[in-house]
Formats: C-alpha cells, structure tokens, sequence
C-alpha cells in the first residue's frame, strides 16, 4: 500500500512539474482561447508567438480575429493585412472584410470579398461580406443576390440567414425580415457576431416587427433606413 501510495505522489508531482504541450505553445494556447471566445487571452497568447515568429500567419489571422472581436478595427485590417502578404486565402480576406464593414469602409471590405470569390467562388462566407458591402453602399438587390448565393452553399449559417434579414429590413420587407431573422434564431441562437458593434439577430427581430409590412418607397425612404443601419454599427 505505501509503494502505490508513493508511486501517485510520484506520478502526481511530475503532472504539477512537467508542462503540457499546449502549455508552451503559444498557438495551442490562442486556439483554445478563440473557442472560448476570450479574445484577451487570444491576444496574450498570440502577442507571444508572433515575438517569436513575427512570420507566422497562423498566429497573425488568429490576433486579426481577435482584435476585431473587441471592436479595435484599424488594428485588425493592419494585422491581417500582414498575414494575407505573407499567404493570401479566402478566410484572410473575409476576417479583414468584416473589419472594414465595421469602420464603414464599404468599398474596401467589397474588395476584400471580390479578391476572396476569385480564389474560391464557392466560399459562403466571403458572399456575406459581399452582401454586407453592397448593403452599406446602397445595393440593395446586389446585396440580397449575394447572400443567396451564400445560402445556397452554406443553407445552416445563422449568420447568413441574419445578414438576409437585415437586408430585407433595409428593403422595407419586414415580414421577410422576420421570417430570415427566425430562422437564424432556429438555427443558432446564440451565434457570436463578427463584432461587437451589430446589431443581434433579436434586435433585428425587433425592429422587422415594429415596421410596416409593406415595402419602403422611394429612394429617399431607402436612404434613411441605410444610414440607420450604419449608425447602429458605430
């Protein structure tokens, strides 16, 4: 009994002393701390690696990810920018895309999307930046093509699913709206946001039940609702 005894406390100590392999590994450590959504710990862990290997574009798109999570736009577009010199992919593309949909830079994040559909015209994401772009600049029917044609390749995305309901809100389509915003309620009610700043899917349920069933008119109706929109994501 006192040999098993010694051999736990033996085997117990080593646990305490002997570190993981996660433990000093600054990239297992950002990627743990992105599933628990805590972006300050993602950027610890990062900041750290990338003293290291300032090259690793792993490390950069994770800390991009991150700094856009905590609403610090100009500091996310400048760190994924590295990342996409260093490895241009689709993910790199929509990850600074929604950075500049946030700060309002409609163009760029459209930019960005286009860039990310000429590598991959099959990747849903980059159609919600699309979507997103050409909804803060006024394209409504370019818009709502562009998340359809997300939808049509990733039919489970909550996000997509919010995105159309937002942009058929800003159409004056309330009854679609709700009808969009339900179904990414259906899907993942709880979703985490691309930043900090948008609206959630049950403010935007709000809203499609507080407006008129019927279609907006005019294009300066059009107009007032878009720079609602805009101003909600200040």
């Amino acid at each position: 009994m006192t040999l098993l005894r010694s051999l736990f406390c033996i085997a117990l100590l080593l646990l305490l002393i002997v570190p993981s392999p996660a433990a000093g590994d600054p990239a297992a450590r950002a990627r743990f701390a992105l599933a628990e959504e805590d972006w300050d710990g993602v950027l610890a862990a990062t900041g750290e690696g990338l003293a290291g290997e300032p090259d690793n574009v792993s490390l950069l798109c994770m800390q991009g990810y991150a700094l856009r999570k905590l609403g610090r736009y100009s500091e996310a577009v400048a760190v994924v920018s590295e990342a996409i010199a260093l490895d241009p992919a689709p993910v790199r593309y929509a990850n600074r895309g929604y950075a500049y949909v946030a700060m309002g830079n409609f163009s760029a994040a459209l930019a960005d999307a286009e860039a990310a559909l000429r590598i991959d015209p099959l990747d849903a994401t980059s159609r919600g930046v699309e979507a997103m772009a050409l909804a803060g600049a006024g394209d409504l029917a370019g818009a709502e093509s562009a998340v359809d044609r997300g939808l049509a390749l990733a039919p489970s995305s909550a996000h997509l699913w919010h995105v159309r309901g937002e942009i058929l809100l800003l159409a004056g389509n309330a009854t679609g709206a709700a009808a969009a915003l339900n179904r990414s309620l259906a899907i993942d009610p709880g979703y985490s946001l691309p930043w900090p700043g948008m609206p959630s899917v049950r403010e935007d349920l709000a809203a499609a039940m507080r407006a008129p069933a019927a279609p907006v008119s005019g294009l300066a109706a059009v107009a007032g609702v878009l720079a609602v929109w805009y101003l909600r994501r200040r």
